[in-house]
């Protein structure tokens, strides 16, 4: 699994604004209350479980596991540095919620079957998966060459896994999430040097370097573009 340090740190996906947003999509999804118990796996720095805790008042502090040990996790949620397929396989502990927010494609197929077998099992009667992804065919992030190539790359595998996903959970539902971004170029510029999302992860400084140049010389100063998310959510019986 990829280290990926920085989605989640001074950029839309950690605004208030877009975390409140999937709060309220979530809320649609699923009822939340201070007794409900959430796993997210691959939660960053935990900012949307904190948001549920601090809402609801949440008795079970929700649980978030990442494989990176941030030391600014938010508040008023446990966190747990942690290989999230170990972590499943030897958990005790049933939730009523288990979140994989742009967290799924980071493990391999074989890695995924057994993930979504540990989730169904560490459920409670009723309980839901819900896993959010990049729409695989509607992107509209601004990209230099390199980026577009990797990325088109990565969607297309990502196609597979949510293939193998609706073939786990045979009875599913999907739908999306859709964010309207505004951000000055400066910002993105700054989010693709930090390596933002995992397709940067791999690149060298002089092709970050000549695509931040592209991206300088492509777009206007502010940016407006959709953030698009497939959901697809699982209930057990």
């Amino acid at each position: 699994m990829k280290n990926l340090k920085n989605w989640d740190k001074k950029n839309w996906l950690s605004s208030s604004k877009y975390v409140l947003s999937v709060v309220n999509f979530l809320e649609k999804k699923i009822k939340f209350n201070k007794e409900i118990k959430i796993l997210d796996i691959g939660c960053g720095r935990g900012k949307i479980i904190s948001t549920f805790s601090r809402k609801y008042q949440m008795i079970n502090l929700p649980l978030g596991i990442d494989i990176v040990g941030h030391k600014d996790v938010a508040a008023k949620i446990r966190f747990t540095k942690a290989n999230a397929l170990k972590y499943l396989s030897k958990t005790k502990e049933k939730f009523d919620l288990i979140l994989f927010k742009q967290s799924i494609h980071f493990f391999s197929f074989a890695e995924i079957k057994k993930i979504l077998e540990f989730s169904k099992i560490n459920l409670y009667p009723k309980g839901k998966i819900i896993i959010l992804a990049l729409h695989p065919k509607q992107n509209h992030w601004p990209l230099f060459k390199v980026f577009k190539t990797k990325l088109i790359r990565s969607l297309k595998k990502d196609e597979k896994i949510l293939d193998l996903i609706k073939l786990n959970f045979k009875k599913y539902k999907i739908n999306y999430f859709i964010f309207k971004v505004k951000i000055t170029k400066a910002t993105y510029l700054q989010m693709i040097k930090n390596k933002f999302t995992s397709c940067l992860l791999n690149l060298s400084s002089e092709e970050l370097k000549k695509g931040m140049k592209e991206i300088k010389e492509k777009y206007k100063k502010k940016l407006e573009f959709y953030d698009k998310l497939i959901c697809i959510s699982y209930k057990k019986k």
